[in-house]
Order: C-alpha cells, then sequence, then structure tokens
C-alpha cells in the first residue's frame, strides 16, 4: 500500500538546514546593524589635531586622547597667513584672517574674536571625553599670549549672549549628557573646565594642575558631579593682568593703523601716532616673549627691557587676581559681587565627592579706577585705565608723573597711551561694528586731561572720584575661594578637603576713602580681595556639606573661614567640619585708612542675611590666629 505521505526524509533535513542558516545569517546582519547603529563613535584625538587652533566636537561619541596634548597653535617663528613671513608674539598664537568663518573646519569670527580661547569646545549631546591617561594642557608660550583661555569650553563660545569683553555671538550651543574622565586637565591661563548652561556632566578621576583662575567652573549647570579629582594652580606666572589688557587692545589699534587713522594722541606736547603707539605696543609684547619664553628665563628681564617690567612684572609668579578650585554659580559671569537666591537661572543638583583642593596661592591686585559717570573709565574690552599703577619693586608710579594727585600730570606708557587713542578713535566713530566699543568708557574728558597736561587732580577732585575693591578688569575683588558653591540649588559635598589656601594680598587701598561698598557690583561691604575662605555658599539653597575639611589656610591681611554662608542662602547642613592652620592677617597694619575689617578666623562663618534653616553639627577649629577674633562658630544674624 502507497502511504498517506510521500516524501524523502533526508530532502526535508537539507531545506530545514538551509532555512535555519538563512535566517542565522538574516539574524547575525540584523544584529549587527543594531549594535553598529548603537555603538558611539570612537575619535582619537593627537597632537596633529590641533596644530591650526581649537579642536570643536559638535557630533557625539567618544573622543580619546592618543598622547598628550600641548595647545599652541600657529607659535612664533611659524609662517604667517602669507606663508611666508614669521610671526613675532604680537601677532602669533591667534586665528588667521582666512580660518574666521561659518563652514566646515573654520571659526565663528564672534566666538574666536579674541583669539583661540580653547583647546577644545564641546558644543553636542552625549559626548564622552576619555583624555585616557594623557595630560592636555595650553603651552607655556600660548599661556603668555593668550590670557583668555580653556582647556576645555563646555559650549561653542565662552559667553551667554550680551556678556564677556567681547561681542561673542547671538546664541549660545552647550554641551549636555557629557563625561569627561581618566586622565589631567594642564597648564591654563585662565580656566581648566568652563561653561555655561550645562545638563548633566560628570567629571571623574581628572586632576587639574597649573589653572590660574579656577580648575573648574560651570555658570547655570544642571546636574554635576565630579568624584576622585584634585586641584593645584599654578605658581609660575610671569605677567599680570595687563598683559592681557594689552593683548586685548591690539585688534583696535591695528584697525587704526590699517586704515591710515588721521587720529593722534598728545601726550605731554607731543603728538603720537597709531603706527607710532602700536610700535611701542608692539615692542613690549615682543620684549616679554624674548624673556619669557625664548631666553627661558621665565620672567621679565628688568635690565633688558625695564618698561616692560615696570608694566606687566608678575613679583609673586602666581595669579594677580581672584582665584578658585572649583565653581559654580548662576549662568552667565562670576566676575561681579557674591549672587542672590533671586538670581535667574541658578546651578542645580551639584554634587562634590573625594574632591581635593590641594594648593591654591595667589595675591589680589587691587586696581584703583577713575569714576566717569557710574562706572570706571575702561577701554572697549572693559580693561581699566589705569593711573594709580606703580613700578613693582620702587613703588614709583607708572602711567602719571607723582604719587600726589595735586601735581601728577600723565606720562603715559605702552599700554595707557592705546587705550587712550583707542578711545578718541572711538568718539570719532571710526570702529566697525565687529570692534565693538559699546562698553568703553574712556571719556572725551579724560582725553582731554591726557592733551591738556592737566594734574590728576582736575579729573579725580576727591577720593569718591575713584571706585576701588576691583581688578584689572574690574572685577569685583573677593579673595581665595577653594569651593565656591554659589547660586546653586542642591549641593551635596562629601569628603572633601581645601589645601594650603594663600592670599598675599593687601588690605584695601584707602584711595577711595572709608567706603561701605566703592565697586558698584559689590554684593558685601568694605574690601573683598584679601581674604580666604575654604567654601562659600552664597544665594544658595538645600546645602549639605558630611565630612569636609579645610588646613592650612593664610591670608595676609584679611580674615579666613573653613565655610562661609553668605547673603540669602538657606536651607544649609554643615555636619562633621574640620578646620585646622589658619592665620587670619598677620600682615594687617591696624589703623591704617580705608574699608578694612580686623581680619577674623573662624571654623564656620554665618552672614547677616542668612536664612534661618542652619544647621551646623561638630565644627572643629584648631590651630588658629588672627589679628581680630578667632571663633569655632560666627553667626552675624540678627
Amino acid at each position: 500500500m502507497k502511504p498517506f505521505l510521500d516524501f524523502d526524509a533526508a530532502d526535508v533535513l537539507r531545506q530545514t538546514r538551509s532555512r535555519i542558516s538563512a535566517a542565522l545569517v538574516i539574524l547575525s546582519a540584523f544584529l549587527s546593524s543594531v549594535a553598529t547603529a548603537a555603538a558611539p563613535t570612537v575619535t582619537l584625538l593627537s597632537q596633529a589635531d590641533f596644530a591650526d587652533g581649537t579642536y570643536q566636537i559638535s557630533e557625539p561619541g567618544i573622543y580619546r586622547l592618543s598622547e598628550n596634548i600641548s595647545f599652541n597653535p600657529h607659535p612664533v617663528g611659524s609662517p604667517g597667513e602669507d606663508g611666508v613671513t614669521p610671526l613675532d608674539a604680537y601677532h602669533a598664537g591667534l586665528p588667521f584672517r582666512s580660518q574666521l568663518g561659518t563652514g566646515d573646519g573654520q571659526f565663528d569670527p564672534a566666538a574666536f574674536g579674541l583669539g583661540f580661547f580653547a583647546a577644545i569646545t564641546i558644543a553636542a549631546d552625549d559626548v564622552t571625553l576619555d583624555l585616557n591617561g594623557h595630560t592636555i594642557e595650553q603651552s607655556a608660550e600660548h599661556a603668555l599670549l593668550q590670557r583668555f583661555f580653556a582647556v576645555l569650553e563646555l559650549a561653542d563660545r565662552p559667553f551667554v549672549p550680551g556678556q564677556g569683553p567681547h561681542g561673542f555671538g547671538a546664541t549660545i550651543q552647550s554641551a549636555t549628557n557629557l563625561t569627561i574622565e581618566n586622565g589631567t586637565i594642564g597648564r591654563s591661563s585662565h580656566h581648566g573646565i568652563h561653561g555655561n548652561g550645562n545638563r548633566n556632566v560628570q567629571i571623574k578621576n581628572v586632576d587639574f594642575v597649573d589653572f590660574e583662575v579656577a580648575a573648574l567652573a560651570l555658570n547655570g549647570v544642571e546636574g554635576l558631579e565630579v568624584v576622585n579629582s584634585t586641584a593645584r594652580n599654578r605658581e609660575d606666572v610671569p605677567v599680570i593682568g595687563t598683559f592681557s589688557n594689552a593683548r586685548f587692545i591690539a585688534p583696535y589699534l591695528d584697525w587704526l593703523v590699517m586704515t591710515g587713522s588721521p587720529t593722534t594722541l598728545r601726550v605731554q606736547g607731543v603728538d603720537l601716532t597709531a603706527p607710532e603707539i602700536q610700535a611701542s605696543l608692539r615692542a613690549s609684547v615682543n620684549a616679554v616673549f624674548e624673556d619669557v619664553i625664548e631666553d627661558g628665563a621665565g620672567f621679565i628681564d628688568p635690565i633688558e627691557h625695564p618698561d616692560a617690567y615696570a608694566l606687566y612684572h608678575n613679583w609673586h609668579g602666581i595669579i594677580d587676581g581672584n582665584s578658585y578650585g572649583f565653581l559654580v554659580n548662576p549662568l552667565g559671569v562670576a566676575v561681579n559681587g557674591f549672587p542672590t537666591r533671586s538670581a535667574a537661572n541658578p546651578s542645580r543638583d551639584i554634587v562634590f565627592r573625594d574632591v581635593s583642593i590641594l594648593s591654591q596661592r595667589a595675591f589680589i591686585n587691587e586696581v584703583v579706577a577713575v569714576k566717569q559717570g557710574a562706572g570706571p573709565a575702561i577701554d572697549p574690552v572693559g580693561a581699566v585705565f589705569m593711573l594709580k599703577n606703580t613700578h613693582p619693586d620702587t613703588g614709583a608710579p607708572i602711567t602719571v608723573t607723582s604719587l600726589e594727585d595735586g601735581t601728577a600730570t600723565y606720562r603715559g606708557n605702552a599700554l595707557a597711551n592705546a587705550q587712550a587713542l583707542v578711545a578718541k578713535a572711538a568718539h570719532n566713530g571710526e570702529f566697525p561694528p565687529f570692534l565693538n566699543v559699546s562698553r568703553l568708557n574712556i571719556t572725551p574728558a579724560v582725553v582731554a586731561w591726557i592733551e591738556s597736561e592737566g594734574v590728576l587732580s582736575d579729573l579725580v577732585p576727591t577720593p569718591s572720584d575713584y571706585l576701588c575693591n576691583g581688578d584689572t578688569m574690574f572685577h569685583v575683588n573677593k579673595g581665595v575661594i577653594g569651593f565656591k558653591m554659589d547660586g546653586a540649588v542642591g549641593v551635596q559635598l562629601h569628603r572633601t578637603r581645601a589645601e594650603n589656601l594663600e592670599n598675599l594680598g593687601l588690605q584695601g587701598t584707602s584711595a577711595c576713602g572709608t567706603y561701605t561698598k566703592s565697586n558698584p557690583h559689590a554684593t558685601l561691604e568694605g574690601y573683598g580681595g584679601a581674604t580666604v575662605r575654604a567654601y562659600t555658599y552664597a544665594g544658595s539653597s538645600d546645602v549639605t556639606l558630611k565630612h569636609v575639611s579645610a588646613s592650612n589656610l593664610w591670608s595676609l591681611a584679611g580674615s579666613v573661614s573653613g565655610c562661609e554662608v553668605l547673603t540669602d542662602t538657606d536651607s544649609v547642613w554643615v555636619r562633621d567640619c574640620e578646620v585646622d592652620t589658619v592665620d587670619a592677617g598677620s600682615g594687617f597694619v591696624d589703623g591704617q585708612p580705608g574699608p578694612n575689617e580686623a581680619p577674623t578666623a573662624t571654623g564656620v562663618r554665618v552672614g547677616a542675611d542668612v536664612g534661618a534653616d542652619i544647621r551646623i553639627q561638630n565644627v572643629r577649629l584648631d590651630g588658629a590666629a588672627a589679628s581680630g577674633e578667632v571663633e569655632t562658630v560666627r553667626d552675624d544674624r540678627p
């Protein structure tokens, strides 16, 4: 009998195997495509990627250093834009005009208008920067010539629209969902890492060395975790802020020369032209480079270049302005006074765990400004027009002829003459829109005083006609601060420490009299530049410090505190805080006129306007000395 189904079993088996095999191939291809789509790209970064300037990250992915990076585009001696003429220090380190634009591989002319402001910019979501055990830093040469810089900028430009010393553009693109890990952020003339408006940032196993202003400064960040990191600031800084001012005024001066400006500046009866003033500024910049970098001295030679030495020399070798370790702040600049909780766009959800500041030293150099209208006399980039600056060794006046206002007349120097000529030309309407002069406040009255050879008291008749408590950019002096957790909601610090914080700055000058507030942007009374604070919380809420410490805190002429709660901060819990070896005001001169309080040493200090919900437990203060009072906990609330 014929079976109901007549089939070849071997044939069926072969067909089944074939179908299974095909299905597996399809499945494998599908899974491979899914994995490929999901896996982020890995981009290796080497020294060659930085030869022509900033590496701009605008796509998600993993970016990994394959070697140590020293950022030094267009160095001195390399060919200029024409491909032939060697660059001198005055022109080196800057983008070429041909590099500026909005196309692929170009640099936005607004964002990069003051130079290469970062080694890497990150303006994308979902980026991991793996330092891979390496160091990325600004070279010694570029750190001298580009005085505003962050090794890593977490946006496509360094300022939010409408802020900063230049028109940086109408928009900002900031990084979100970002991880930076496993290596060292090295030398920087300003910040190690800087950003505005970032979201979900994680920094782990990163050491910061040789920064000048701050290791980390994030404004308006929402979601920040810093873990297993250390910071140690720079101690071989060859110049003070005036050198930065010289670099930033140069493009304005260059424009006047390029366009054949007829404007002159009369100084002590002699009419100086734009080419003459440019040549003087250029010679001073090149002199600094020759001594510091080319000859390898690391400082300006007072014999070879006495004028440059007088104007730019940093005799302490540490930053001459405010110094921070780790900083968070509301969105925007952190250069004014301590914020309040009314500030818009605060930082949120901040965590520091197992983070240490190992050394942080500064001398806060107070710059006296001439008051014009409601503000200081400043040039187009916001730099103070300095008439009271003195020689770093002798104390002799640099810009005027005498320390006495009643006999002092304008002598000038390479920087001041450049600022004054640019101001005069700006009042004549000589600059195009891309050279913004809206910040300029060197008024026609100041220029007229220079050219008339009048005495300083004609321009500044009383102490109230000066403004004090600012630096070379007239930022509010706030001293040395380790962890500056201001304008933030939801802050947790666990097992953090701040060691070896020093401020060599002098007490506030009496030039402005005994004022309550002199700098219009200050929020605290008196002079603020001589202080040391290991931790600050101003305009913050929902703050917890647990197992934190501070040691070896020293201020020459100001107060020192382990933890200071300021302005209208509320909801703070300080638990297990140890502060030891504190010296406040060993060089303070009691009875000297000026806006200075007798230096105090405190473990925890609570300001007069702070809210009611402040809990302080287990605070210890050991080994403290001060010319004023010593208190473990000081509460100034009424």
